[in-house]
């Protein structure tokens, strides 16, 4: 009888230990605009669609054991039909960097995805030969799959993110007091610029990487975390349940 209920303790014990969540925090940011999520579940979107360039703190639950899928929409803040800025009078470039405490950085190993390019003729930004961009200038857009952030969506034809410098990149118009994070004040360590082939014309674009079980879970740059925790109390509650067999 003992060695039963040991056997279905020891079940019920893996089972939480297999599930156990694990707080997870760390730093997105775009340029111009992001939402996120984890496992496919959102989980924070950017606050502010265009200026200034803010660093957006982000928590969540993860999981402790097994894979956490993280997925961003990234975009930068171009016309929806020319593909231009600034009132149509010119390209802007975008970015993406991220750093997550369990050790989750942004890097060429994320998938990503182009679903709005343009313009697709930049002769259109010829005033010589055009009266107004807007005349001319046209994006593509592009399908994607209603269930791209989730955790289970087939993401092996994507394409690898393109790494960039923060030099090529740039910050961007950095927030004034009450605007939002500075991100030049945050430490990115490994992190890398990301984004598809043309910083100037892949307006949106679809990001994803899964984070495997053997990422190191601990505080970095305002991280925390409590996968510890429930792994102690998990082991309590098996020492104590050991003991009140044994007696």
């Amino acid at each position: 009888m003992m060695t039963y209920q040991l056997a279905s303790l020891l079940l019920v014990v893996f089972f939480l230990w297999s599930t156990s969540a694990a707080s997870i925090s760390g730093y997105i940011y775009a340029d111009n605009y992001f939402e996120f999520y984890v496992n496919g579940q959102l989980t924070a979107t950017d606050p502010v669609l265009f200026i200034p360039h803010q660093a957006v703190q982000v928590s969540f639950e993860g999981r402790d054991n097994g894979t956490n899928v993280y997925a961003i929409l990234a975009k930068d803040f171009s016309d929806n039909v020319t593909g231009l800025e600034y009132d149509n009078t010119q390209m802007g470039d975008g970015g993406l960097i991220a750093t997550f405490s369990d050790g989750t950085v942004t890097s060429s190993a994320w998938k990503c995805k182009t679903i709005m390019y343009g313009p697709v003729n930049t002769s259109c930004l010829d005033t010589t030969l055009h009266t107004s961009p807007f005349d001319t200038c046209r994006v593509t857009y592009y399908n994607y799959s209603a269930n791209w952030y989730d955790r289970d969506f087939d993401d092996t034809v994507w394409p690898a993110a393109v790494e960039y410098t923060a030099d090529v990149v740039g910050w961007g118009r950095t927030p004034g007091a009450n605007e939002g994070i500075n991100p030049r004040t945050i430490n990115w360590g490994a992190a890398k610029f990301i984004w598809r082939e043309n910083l100037l014309r892949d307006n949106t674009i679809l990001c994803r990487y899964t984070a495997s079980a053997n990422a190191t879970v601990g505080p970095t740059d305002g991280g925390t975390s409590t996968s510890c925790v429930n792994k102690l109390s998990l082991l309590l509650i098996l020492l104590l349940s050991f003991i009140r067999l044994a007696v």
